[in-house]
């Protein structure tokens, strides 16, 4: 069963005016395909809060500090496309769908099909380019 990502941000008080989930979110938003997990851009007073609330693990990965537990990876920015994308970057690349902030189908496309040139392409993020494109052109 796909989780329920608005209850899941509303329980640990992320709102639209700060945060935003990035990554595969949209396509469980969008009913593309379940998502597992939920990633999140946070601004950086929302991350502090969290980090200090005992709630997460502080752990790095790709080179930047987020909090994590079960069901969530948070950071303050997003290193895509060769850019830091911070809260109010990633906003203006956004959709609100249920009351909830997504980076757009576009978006990700973008920054999965720049995956695809790395030596290490996740299978996941080969088959989700080819979800998000006949999503598009239904």
């Amino acid at each position: 069963m796909p989780i329920n990502i608005k209850s899941k941000l509303a329980g640990l008080n992320l709102l639209t005016d700060n945060s935003i989930v990035i990554g595969s979110g949209i396509m469980n938003a969008l009913n593309i395909r379940p998502s597992n997990d939920i990633d999140v851009v946070v601004s950086s007073s929302t991350y502090e809060n969290l980090r200090t609330s005992g709630k997460f693990n502080v752990e790095t990965k790709h080179g930047r500090q987020i909090l994590t537990d079960s069901i969530f990876e948070i950071g303050k920015s997003w290193s895509v496309l060769g850019k830091d994308y911070n809260l109010t970057d990633l906003l203006k690349e956004s959709v609100i769908i249920n009351d909830v902030h997504y980076i757009t189908l576009d978006f990700l496309l973008s920054v999965k099909e720049s995956w695809l040139q790395d030596e290490n392409v996740r299978q996941k993020d080969l088959e989700d380019v080819q979800l998000i494109k006949e999503h598009k052109t239904r």
